[in-house]
């Protein structure tokens, strides 16, 4: 279990792996007691009314950081934090957490980028790739944190095609490749963690073991002035009565609330 920073040459290494393949495996950042808290503690939660209402019946326990603090404190955790300070800078924020329970038979299997398979990179068809070695900025980025052992084929690993957030392109629905490279399983033991770039072409493999798989999510946002710019206009008391009379589309555009479409 580690709790501080890492060492500058492990964390340039990390930093790397990441930007080449779109993910990095950490070992042991978790306790295996802490995962085996955090497990029962998700089966409570999701029986309340209110996570339930916020899962709409999925395997995605949604929303735990609003039901009790343990969830909350891991966004602090060293070396979690500093390590996502690298890729977002200082100022990251808080932009989701879940945890993915899925029963065996239940995965996200679908080929895909995330937030609805938003491509956030494109390139026209002419230009094949984006410049190896390029960093492509990233407003967010997620964080799993394996509760469960997550080992063998049969536990439903996350499935990836490294390097495929360089394609500018969405994924294809089976069997993708990139440049020669293949599907590859993400493995990890309880308490490991990985760095996730969410444009990689990448699915939740079928759990087809006898076990629950459990993964939790924690989402971090930039955070910084150019990603605020985002959020709309800061409803401010004279932008609000400027606009109090307007065209409903007008207040949609100026202060409506972030969508995905």
């Amino acid at each position: 279990m580690k709790t501080q920073p890492l060492p500058e040459t492990e964390v340039q290494e990390i930093m790397e792996r990441f930007h080449r393949d779109g993910y990095a495996v950490i070992r042991n950042i978790l306790s295996v007691e802490e995962c085996a808290a955090l497990r029962l503690l998700t089966d409570e939660i999701a029986e309340r009314p209110s996570v339930q209402e916020a899962s709409k019946g999925w395997f995605v326990v949604r929303a735990p950081q609003d039901e009790d603090i343990a969830f909350t404190r891991l966004f602090i955790r060293e070396p979690i934090l500093s390590l996502v300070q690298q890729i977002l800078g200082p100022e990251c924020r808080f932009a989701g957490q879940n945890v993915i329970r899925n029963q065996p038979g239940q995965a996200v299997s679908n080929w895909h980028v995330d937030d609805n398979n938003k491509l956030e990179h494109p390139l026209p068809p002419d230009i094949p790739r984006w410049p190896a070695g390029a960093r492509l900025p990233l407003i967010w980025l997620s964080v799993q944190v394996a509760l469960t052992d997550i080992e063998t084929i049969e536990d439903g690993p996350t499935e990836i095609v490294p390097g495929s957030h360089y394609s500018g392109r969405l994924t294809p629905n089976e069997n993708p490749t990139f440049e020669g490279k293949g599907v590859e399983p993400i493995f990890a033991k309880t308490g490991d963690i990985y760095l996730f770039n969410h444009q990689t072409w990448h699915r939740g493999a079928p759990n087809t073991g006898k076990k629950t798989r459990y993964l939790m999510q924690l989402q971090y946002g930039r955070g910084d002035s150019l990603a605020f710019r985002c959020q709309g206009a800061e409803k401010t008391p004279a932008l609000l009565k400027v606009i109090e009379d307007a065209d409903p589309k007008l207040k949609q555009v100026m202060i409506g609330p972030a969508q995905y479409v």
